[in-house]
């Protein structure tokens, strides 16, 4: 057994702040009866005593004592085993617990926290199933796209490949070659060193034959540059050499003569003039010298004549074109020939001016006649060396590139299917790494959308797995639907609404036979608090373990059905007793009756609902509390008041307080009438308003109200004052029921004089009445509280002064404390609009003109 005996402390959840319960706190008994505005934490505990639903709440800290079979304990963990015997009725258990659906012909009811739960994952899941379809479908589509795009992309590097390399691919080339092949194409680094159309002309070429060697290369010219420049530059010059039949003497003179008397008509030695006959000796000896310069220049002419031949003939033997060569070659081969034709030319043209030179010099060889040798790799003419002062050399044959274009000519001739096939390869490679990354992306897309379909495969196998489960085998729906019908009935008063089981899972609901389309919010509570209350047997449990909590039962419902929703609460809770020996009610063994329920807590801010069951407690047959029986009940009022949040700081908040309304427990004859008394009056609503308003009057009159009490008048009073009016105006005016409140007050005092008393109230409490929402930053400061309650009872007095001093009687409150002082008589206006009181106790009757009475004065 279970029973919650106090709340002991929240540190932190909604209205609840670092609180705990005043010292003089009750505790919650087998029967706790709370009566709680909205807004002042009744839901907040009530969610709180259901740790599933307030995570938050137990996370931040809360502790609560309980007694489990006499022994008390403190709980401080929402796991903790004990809250498996404590049930919750709140707004959750109905938005969990009540499900209609539209079926095609049927509306589905679903009833119960987990036939709804199944049912909702049953509805979810078939939506996901049909989004996880739609979307299956969708993914299907992508992905054929995505093969369709790869295999354009593959078929177009296959086609490239086929056109190009035809002969040896033909259509046997396709895509599915591709899709094998394409990471080993050439990647872009590589592609940029080769030349593409090189390439694909060798993959395409044809064999050639051989090429044939080049002719031999001439030897360099026989004569050197230099000694032809020293032939071209010579004077002819008599030489003892020349002379060999001379003495030596004489050839040396001669020599020497021939030096110092050239072209001299005397001797510079001797001084003696030149004979004719030395003069013709000279001529002979000169003559033999020229010849012998003119012989020798015609002999290197000849030489050079010669090599020009066998130059002009090596020129005549190169090819004429690059005919016969690879494709790919022939450019090279068009340089290489070029080049070795400039340079034979080059050297022709060096030996033609070099052989022209020389057969000048041969005719005249005291001519001084120049040659030139162009620069390598240009026909132009550059300066002689006797012009540039270098001794130029012959220019050479340059014939290596042609004879490397032969030389590879003919190795791929001798290699060519090898090569043919090496370079196709490398087409195609290269063909291949330019649709790379096209192909790439492509796959890629592939990948992702194949990716995208498995995932939605399995998780619709998932879904109709899950789908499965949640459609078959038996699932309980709750209580017998006959007992739902015949309680349903009691509650509403009315049997529109009928229930029938449909399936293993669902009711199927009908208004007046026909299909339901809606439910009210009333009827949905009503539904749940139904099922609630036939559900407490379920799992096994025993009910006389459980501790029920129920919150604002009625919140929804009209009021039409309000008791009715009571009287099955009563009905079910303690309508069915039962012996504490195990036996039902009628056992007549000593041992005494318990409820149904080991505890009972119930929240309402309903007045006329917690004064209904106030009345059944205390009209419960004394009989049934013998024994310590299980019956003993307490009845609360929770009250936010204003409250400094620390000593150390001025900060204010509305904190919920415990009090006891009226007398604790079952009241005894003879013990303690006086709070007995007080409770019965309480339960009149008016009679609660009354109290309450006095009581704070005083309070605030006397001086001695703390700040926070004052706050709580300041902030809860409006409410109850305009309520404490409405409520006496409708007594006193009913015709004015329903209309403005104005125009009530107006009523009760017509006359002109009361105007400002009227203007007065009516502000006031149209201001600060039914104010449900905070302003931010606005302190909450009404200094006019005490004066405005004033004003109301004064107005009261004013009407009905015999109905005032009987609520004062009746409450046992001093009307001197609640009318406000006055030292002038009443003027003849404000008498004309006034009820003489005749209560000689009264503090104002002294006061009234007695003149003025008349014949309506009522006698106390």
């Amino acid at each position: 057994m279970v029973k919650i005996v106090s709340v002991d402390e929240i540190k932190d959840f909604r209205i609840f702040h670092k609180w705990k319960p005043g010292h003089d706190a009750p505790e919650l008994d087998h029967v706790t009866l709370v009566h709680a505005n909205n807004g002042s934490g009744k839901s907040t505990l009530a969610s709180l005593l259901n740790p599933t639903t307030s995570a938050s709440g137990w996370d931040a800290g809360v502790s609560v004592t309980i007694d489990e079979a006499g022994s008390t304990r403190q709980v401080t963990s929402p796991d903790d085993p004990c809250w498996q015997n404590v049930v919750v009725f709140n707004h959750d258990y109905v938005e969990n617990a009540v499900r209609i659906k539209s079926g095609t012909t049927k509306a589905l009811l679903a009833l119960g926290p987990d036939s709804v739960q199944r049912q909702s994952d049953l509805e979810r899941a078939q939506a996901e199933l049909e989004t996880v379809a739609a979307d299956l479908a969708n993914s299907q589509n992508s992905v054929t796209r995505a093969e369709r795009l790869l295999s354009t992309r593959a078929k177009a590097a296959a086609d490239e490949i086929n056109t190009s390399l035809a002969y040896r691919y033909g259509r046997g080339y396709n895509a599915a070659n591709v899709k094998k092949e394409i990471e080993t194409g050439l990647d872009d680094a590589v592609r940029k060193g080769i030349d593409e159309n090189a390439l694909l002309s060798r993959a395409c070429a044809t064999e050639k034959e051989c090429l044939q060697p080049l002719p031999t290369t001439p030897p360099p010219p026989p004569v050197s540059v230099h000694t032809i420049r020293v032939i071209l530059s010579e004077v002819p010059v008599v030489s003892h050499g020349e002379r060999t039949d001379l003495t030596p003497r004489a050839r040396d003179w001669l020599e020497t003569g021939t030096a110092l008397h050239n072209a001299e008509d005397s001797c510079m030695f001797c001084t003696g003039t030149v004979t004719q006959g030395r003069l013709t000796e000279l001529q002979t000896l000169l003559t033999h010298a020229e010849n012998s310069l003119s012989e020798r220049a015609r002999r290197m002419a000849q030489q050079l004549k010669t090599y020009l031949d066998t130059v002009q003939q090596w020129m005549s033997a190169l090819p004429r074109s690059n005919a016969g060569v690879y494709d790919d070659l022939g450019k090279t081969c068009t340089s290489a020939l070029d080049t070795a034709r400039i340079s034979g030319e080059q050297l022709h043209f060096a030996v033609t001016n070099a052989h022209t030179a020389l057969t000048a010099k041969a005719e005249d060889v005291h001519t001084n006649p120049t040659f030139e040798i162009p620069t390598v790799g240009s026909i132009e003419i550059n300066s002689d060396a006797d012009r540039t002062g270098i001794d130029s050399e012959w220019p050479t044959l340059v014939i290596e590139p042609l004879q490397g274009v032969i030389t590879e000519h003919n190795a791929r001739t001798a290699a060519f299917a090898s090569e043919k096939t090496a370079a196709a390869k490398c087409y195609k490679l290269f063909v291949l790494g330019t649709h790379q990354e096209r192909y790439r992306a492509a796959h890629a897309s592939v990948t992702a959308a194949r990716e995208q379909q498995q995932t939605l495969t399995e998780e619709s196998t998932r879904l109709n797995v899950l789908v499965g489960d949640l459609s078959g085998g038996e699932f309980d729906p709750g209580p017998g639907v006959k007992w739902l019908n015949d309680e349903l009935r009691r509650l509403l008063g009315r049997d529109e609404l009928q229930l029938q089981v449909l399936d293993d899972r669902n009711y199927s609901i009908t208004r007046y036979g026909a299909k339901v389309d809606h439910l009210s919010e009333g009827e949905k509570t009503a539904l749940a608090l139904l099922h609630f209350l036939g559900s407490l047997d379920d799992k096994g449990r025993g009910t006389q373990n459980l501790c029920v909590v129920i919150d604002d039962p009625i919140s929804s419902l009209d009021s039409d059905i309000a008791f009715g929703a009571s009287a099955v609460l009563w009905g079910n809770l303690l309508g069915r007793l039962s012996c504490r020996c195990g036996h039902d009610e009628h056992c007549t063994c000593r041992t005494g009756k318990r409820m149904r329920v080991d505890q009972l807590i119930l929240f309402t801010h309903n007045f006329d609902f917690f004064r209904h069951w106030s009345n059944q407690l205390d009209r419960l047959p004394p009989q049934l509390f013998k024994n310590n029986s299980g019956l003993s009940y307490v009845q609360l009022e929770l009250r936010p008041r204003w409250r400094t949040a620390t000593a150390a700081t001025i900060n204010r908040r509305r904190t919920p307080e415990w009090s006891t309304f009226g007398a604790t427990g079952r009241p005894y004859k003879g013990s303690g009438p006086d709070v007995y008394k007080e409770r019965t009056r309480l339960r009149s609503e008016y009679h609660y308003l009354f109290a309450r308003c006095a009581t704070a009057l005083t309070t605030l009159n006397i001086g001695s109200a703390t700040y926070d009490e004052q706050m709580d008048a300041e902030a809860l009073l409006p409410n109850a004052s305009r309520r404490l009016l409405e409520g006496f105006l409708a007594h006193r005016h009913p015709e004015k029921m329903g209309g403005r409140f104005r125009d009530s007050l107006k009523a009760g005092i017509p006359h002109n004089a009361d105007n400002p008393t009227r203007v007065v109230l009516d502000t006031y409490l149209n201001r600060y009445s039914h104010n449900e929402e905070a302003t931010m930053g606005t302190p909450l400061h009404r200094p006019e509280t005490a004066k405005m309650l004033a004003f109301v009872f004064d107005y009261l007095h004013r009407l009905d002064p015999r109905h005032f001093h009987g609520m004062c009687i009746a409450l046992g409150l001093d009307p001197h404390k609640l009318l406000p002082p006055r030292a002038t008589p009443y003027s003849h206006e404000e008498l004309a609009g006034r009820t003489l009181c005749m209560d000689t106790q009264c503090p104002l009757t002294s006061l009234q003109d007695i003149d003025a009475r008349s014949d309506d004065t009522v006698s106390m």
